[in-house]
């Protein structure tokens, strides 16, 4: 199992430094006003986007082609499904209220993202060894995506 550390860049932060093992992996920025990202890692330069504007499903993309699909399976639980090399995988939100998000083929966790505590973005990813990095840190931005959404909706009351 990998375990990368996510830390917001600063405190307002949606962008995040990723470390694995002590050493800088990546840096992840996430878009303004859409919900996208993208980040470098071994020389490729990844992109994370929405199929349309603001719908349809969330893509890791490189050199115009897409490596991860995710389809938010309602609008209103924070769950995915994951198509990934002709596999099918389920990421979901651990609990109603929790900012703990899970992976899981079939009934089996196989992976998780753990924030530190309740008052910070800082958390531990940790996935199966054989998805790649980048599929990674595609599944990390999208449960940054949902801790963006939720601190919006929680900031508009």
């Amino acid at each position: 199992m990998a375990t990368i550390r996510a830390r917001p860049k600063h405190l307002f932060s949606w962008g995040f430094d990723l470390d694995l093992d002590g050493t800088s992996l990546a840096s992840l920025d996430m878009a303004w006003l859409r919900e996208g990202g993208r980040f470098l890692w071994s020389g490729t330069e990844y992109q994370l986007s929405r199929e349309g504007l603001w719908t349809g499903d969330f893509l890791l993309t490189a050199d115009d082609r897409v490596l991860a699909r995710a389809t938010k399976d309602s609008a209103f639980v924070r769950s995915f499904t994951i198509q990934l090399d002709g596999r099918e995988l389920l990421f979901r939100a651990a609990a109603w209220l929790s900012r703990r998000f899970e992976l899981l083929d079939g009934d089996s966790v196989i992976g998780e993202i753990v924030p530190d505590h309740f008052l910070t973005r800082a958390c531990t990813v940790t996935f199966p060894d054989d998805l790649s990095v980048p599929v990674q840190v595609f599944l990390f931005w999208l449960a940054a995506l949902m801790w963006r959404r939720q601190s919006n909706s929680g900031a508009g009351s």
